[in-house]
């Protein structure tokens, strides 16, 4: 791991101070998140991850000894639950589809916990299990925990003798040639199997699982025909084995030996268990193990059972998603690399650090113990393990981390005895084909996973190049530090060689390395690139390993900047697929290309700026990277997964008909506001609960639901309290200026220099909207959230205010309802607030449901049969050959529009030069939107005979004024409806004329803004099997849409009530204090392709327009430079 003060800070180039400012105020803030969560002795510890079955696991091993469960019951539920996949399964991890044993032991868990078969979530994972072939096709593990509760028949589960316990070291085939996991596991199984337990349940308790409930006794492998004919032979050679052991009875027959294998067995469990209780640290020994004692007779009380419990209870781990088991706990692992980055990051506390490795120290294997011994009984000890207490598996990756944390805390202890007593034992443990492996040595026998009980492929520990890297930075970084042991560094210079080689033999041919234990690719890939660092000069070999594989790490930047890989590539090997970045990865990404480029090199530049970017702040102090959400339910449709139940007292009401619609719950918004002022966060939320108490404005705080029609429903709870609260709301103080954030100070601002890009909206996600913000429909429907997610964002000098919400909720006009409703009440002036149009009342409900007076204007040219099919064919193909859109924010100066407009009029003029009164009058907003299109169609440069076809909002508040009570003024919804503007693309680019496209524009807009032009239309719109608008044209048109959200008044809205200071002097700015100066729209469209759009957000005080172009990336460079011209003409006048 190279740190930014051994390889890059001196010779500091002026290009790169401003990225080192930043990287050393990142670092600030997670040192001081980092102190602040370390332990009262000096270590630290966070939760380890695992999926549902450990807790599943904990929840069966209760159930079978009597252990109450009830005060713990709807955590575990909850945990279990907020688990599931959207289409009902549970998954082994999450990115992986749905597993059927994960799922069956899921659902065992959640109906021994009193969950009713009937509830949503259990049907949904039912019908996954059935799907995939029923119970009957549960993996061996889950096969023996369903037997134990009579659910499955015990003549369906692998033989295993407990005589396999007495087989010598020496055997091809014994306990030790196992993995330490698999051997732990396996040796209480033996006794498990031995007793065959039943704890009974109804003899039909999980018949609803089986495809034939009448027929158990189903094989566990393939049949002996079937692996003879597919040639393998030691399959084959094992199943025998398994059928002769099944007809000898598992060789009970032989009592003598049974009981003295039963014995030895109970004797190496005993003396593997830790004075605290544990087994090898991890969950699956420790459950077994308890199993073990209590079918050989001991009882709960007594200590090896008492003890036992006691350890799997300290694996617990509850928060707001509920309670659940960890597989293991690793505060070993976390203080080594805590220290390791603290010590990068140049932390300035040293007694800290001082008192962790002191910590970590202590914990030395330096006792003859260990499994570890029957194949290297000569080798001293010296490793580290895992967890608090687990003295019989010290690991090898524990011990190289712990070896550098101690270097780079002091350099001196290079020749400590800790550091020698791990360097040689890590030497010890080094495999013949020169890598690392975990746990042991030479325990390369994979010929075992063949056995019928192992199919999880998982009972070897074999070399992995994650931790052969890992060894060779340690042993580099100790040669550095000139260790003067004549003995000891030829060794280390030995083992390092043929380290390297087994990393040249294991190297993928696009260049990367697979890692065994991180998530995958981008893991082994850096880890032996950081090995590889301190061998360039030394060895030939290393420079022509080391260039494809940075090559490679680059290759998979994302366009963020920076990396992330799914679980997922552990399934199919070889294959790296990419996935949206997170922070550990793109951190591992950079720690192996620092290791080998400079600071400045484009790709490391891009990876620091998204870690920066990234960072959120914590609750308690300085900031960190929250990892990203599960992200499974993406993989499977949004309605197969299970759905909240029903709270009795919730009034339900259907979605208003033009709310329900397909491309609404595609839509989703992050609303932000940026204020130049420090605004009160404790009066927003006052204002805003106090809004929702006054007439049927609670109605905000409804859940969204998806019924069994498929149909959107409220469901508007009775009252709202702290556990289902009427919205949520979330803040964030960042204790500095907005200038002085990495990411803040891009955020555009009032007279926003526009001689560069902006970022787009989504960029600045990660200081707008909370990690737990909703992002798409199924983050609503799927939960029991409110619509509305509030984040603020304080800093000493601004505050950005964001709403969260799906475009179900309302439309621009209604959004700006809200505003002010939030704001009379804010500044005292409850009288202010309409009243609220109940959910339940449709103002619009019969729009479009009667015959038309006239036909709809254009409905001779809206496509349909082959030209529409044509058209999105075309349409598709134009998406996927361009792939990605891009999207910008645009600020047109006033003088700009006010030098368009008047251009635009005598443009006007001229066509008509005999009456001059008769010339269209043009909006401001008709001239932009005009500029809008001669802007963008000179950029995309389509063929000059094509139609464009530009789709135009507008709101039906003022044409239906008398359908809406209060003329609509409380109304929150959807009332917005299109108009169509076709124009040719010659005569938009070749002509220049903003005249043109403006009055055409305005033409059809007064053309289509009529009762009866909106019922025609709405009309065709009920029509239509998707209920989408028509596309108008031809089957070649250039589809473009325009929201124009100037009335909207956004700009004018004045949350000055809750202003605590100005952040920028009145006297330098436009706006008032309390009014926005920057508005950042984040819409999220999930699976519905916009391009080609604008959103015209609307006129700030200094009376510059703002936009949101969206269109493909390579059209950009010609729309800046038209903006640019735009700019330096006004200049110049």
């Amino acid at each position: 791991m190279m740190t930014l003060g051994e390889g890059h800070k001196e010779g500091i180039t002026p290009g790169e101070e401003q990225i080192t400012s930043d990287i050393e105020h990142t670092l600030k803030l997670a040192t001081e998140y980092a102190l602040s969560s370390i332990r009262s002795d000096g270590h630290w510890c966070g939760e380890l991850r695992s999926n549902v079955t450990i807790t599943a696991e904990y929840i069966f091993l209760r159930h079978a000894l009597g252990l109450d469960l009830r005060t713990d019951n709807a955590a575990y539920c909850r945990y279990i639950l907020s688990q599931q996949n959207c289409d009902g399964s549970w998954g082994l991890a999450p990115e992986y589809p749905g597993d059927v044993s994960t799922t069956t032991e899921a659902y065992l868990a959640l109906k021994l916990l009193g969950t009713s078969p009937d509830m949503p979530a259990m049907q949904q994972a039912r019908a996954f299990v059935l799907k995939a072939g029923g119970a009957e096709k549960v993996r061996v593990f889950t096969r023996i925990f369903l037997a134990t509760f009579g659910l499955f028949p015990w003549d369906a589960v692998p033989q295993l003798p407990v005589e396999l316990i007495l087989l010598p070291s020496s055997c091809p085939i014994n306990m030790y040639t196992l993995a330490s996991w698999a051997r732990g596991t396996i040796a209480p199984l033996l006794i498990i199997c031995h007793h065959q337990p039943v704890y009974a349940l109804p003899e039909d308790y999980l018949d609803e699982l089986w495809l034939d409930p009448t027929d158990k006794n189903v094989p566990y492998g393939s049949s002996l025909r079937d692996l003879l004919s597919q040639g393998d032979i030691t399959g084959l050679a094992f199943s025998v084995v398994d059928n002769l052991l099944y007809y000898l009875n598992g060789l009970r027959s032989v009592p003598l030996l049974r009981s003295y294998a039963r014995r030895k067995c109970i004797q190496w469990i005993l003396e593997r268990q830790e004075p605290t209780g544990d087994w090898a640290g991890i969950f699956p020994p420790m459950h077994a193990s308890i199993y073990a004692f209590v079918l050989e007779g001991y009882e709960l009380d007594d200590p090896p059972v008492r003890l036992g419990i006691q350890a799997l209870e300290n694996f617990a781990w509850e928060d707001e998603k509920g309670k659940r088991i960890q597989a293991c706990v690793s505060p070993v692992w976390d203080t080594a690399l805590m220290s390791i980055g603290l010590c990068d990051a140049m932390s300035p506390d040293k007694q800290i650090l001082q008192q962790a490795i002191t910590w970590i120290r202590n914990r030395q294997l330096l006792k003859p113990c260990g499994d570890w011994r029957i194949y290297r009984p000569k080798l001293a000890p010296g490793g580290f393990s895992f967890e608090y207490e687990n003295s019989h598996y010290p690991d090898v990756d524990d011990t190289a981390a712990i070896i550098l944390a101690q270097l780079k805390q002091d350099p001196q202890s290079v020749a400590s005895d800790s550091v020698i007593a791990a360097a040689t034992w890590i030497l010890g443990m080094q495999n013949p084909d020169g890598g690392w492996a975990a746990f042991d040595v030479e325990n390369d026998k994979l010929f075992l996973n063949k056995i019928p009980f192992s199919d999880m492929d998982s009972l070897c520990d074999t070399s992995c190049a994650d931790i052969t890297g890992r060894i060779l930075e340690a042993f580099g970084l100790m040669m550095k530090r000139e260790l003067k042991r004549p003995v000891l560094s030829p060794m280390l210079r030995h083992a390092c060689i043929r380290g390297i080689t087994y990393l040249a033999s294991t190297q993928e041919s696009n260049g990367a390395w697979f890692g065994r234990w991180g998530c995958n690719y981008i893991y082994g890939t850096s880890h032996a690139l950081c090995g590889l660092a301190y061998y360039m000069e030394d060895d030939k070999r290393v420079s022509g390993l080391v260039a494809p594989a940075l090559q490679w790490l680059k290759s998979k930047q994302n366009d963020d900047g920076g990396w992330g890989e799914p679980l997922l590539s552990y399934r199919t090997p070889g294959t790296q697929l990419q996935q949206q970045s997170t922070p550990s990865q793109t951190a591992w990404a950079l720690m192996g290309l620092l290791a080998h480029l400079p600071l400045t090199d484009p790709a490391i530049e891009r990876g620091i700026r998204w870690l920066i970017c990234s960072q959120q702040p914590e609750k308690g102090n300085g900031a960190s990277w929250p990892e990203a959400p599960n992200k499974m339910m993406d993989f499977f449709p949004i309605f197969n997964r299970a759905r909240p139940a029903t709270v009795p007292t919730d009034k339900v009401v259907p979605l208003r008909y033009w709310d329900d619609l397909d491309y609404l719950r595609r839509l989703c918004h992050d609303f932000t506001f940026r204020f130049d002022d420090v605004l009160d966060a404790s009066k927003l939320d006052a204002a805003l609960a106090r809004l929702t108490e006054i007439g049927n404005w609670g109605q905000l705080g409804a859940r969204l639901r998806l019924n069994d029609q498929n149909r959107l429903e409220y469901h508007i709870p009775a009252e709202y309290t702290k556990a289902r609260p009427a919205y949520n709301f979330t803040t964030n103080e960042y204790g500095l200026r907005i200038s002085e954030h990495a990411l803040g100070k891009q955020l555009p601002k009032a007279g926003q220099d526009q001689s560069v890009l902006s970022p787009s909206p989504a960029v600045f996600a990660p200081i707008v909207r909370h990690p737990d913000s909703p992002r798409k429909l199924a983050d609503w429907i799927y939960t029991d959230r409110p619509q509305l997610h509030i984040h603020v964002s304080v800093f000493q000098d601004a505050t950005l205010v964001t709403v969260s919400y799906v475009h179900t909720l309302f439309d621009a006009i209604a959004r700006t309802t809200f505003f002010k409703a939030w704001i009379a009440v804010l500044r005292g002036r409850e009288d202010e607030v309409p009243p609220f149009i109940p959910f339940e009342h449709d103002p619009l409900r019969t729009l479009g449901t009667e015959a038309p007076v006239k036909p709809y204007s254009n409905f001779g040219r809206a496509l349909s049969g082959l030209s529409l099919v044509i058209f999105g064919l075309r349409y598709l193909w134009e998406l996927l050959w361009y792939q990605k859109e891009e999207e910008h924010p645009i600020r047109l100066p006033r003088r700009c529009v006010e030098r368009l407009k008047e251009s635009a009029r005598k443009e006007l003029a001229a066509m008509s030069p005999d009456n001059e009164a008769k010339a269209p009058f043009l909006s401001e907003g008709d001239v932009v939107m005009a500029w809008w299109v001669r802007t963008i169609i000179t950029a995309l440069n389509p063929a000059p005979n094509r139609t464009i076809m530009v789709m135009n909002v507008f709101n039906v508040w003022a044409l239906l004024e008398e359908w809406f009570p209060t003329g609509g003024a409380g109304f929150i919804g959807n009332a917005f409806f299109y108009s169509y503007t076709l124009l040719v693309a010659s005569q938009v680019i070749q002509d220049a004329s903003l005249a043109y496209v403006a009055s055409k524009n305005r033409k059809a807009l007064m053309e289509h803004r009529t009762k009866e032009q909106v019922q025609a239309l709405t009309s065709m719109q009920r029509a239509s099997f998707t209920r989408t608008p028509p596309v108008v044209g031809d089957a070649n048109l250039l589809f473009m849409a325009c929201t124009n959200q100037h009335k909207a008044r956004y700009f004018e809205l004045d949350f000055s009530a809750a202003v605590v200071a100005p952040g920028v002097p009145l006297s330098e700015r436009p706006h008032a204090l309390g009014r926005p100066s920057y508005i950042n729209d984040i819409e999220t469209c999930q699976g519905y392709p916009t391009r080609n759009v604008v959103r015209i957000i609307g006129k700030d005080a200094a009376g510059d327009y703002w936009l949101l172009f969206k269109t493909r990336p390579g059209a950009w460079a010609a729309i800046h430079r038209q903006l640019v011209a735009l700019l330096e003409l006004d200049e110049q006048k």
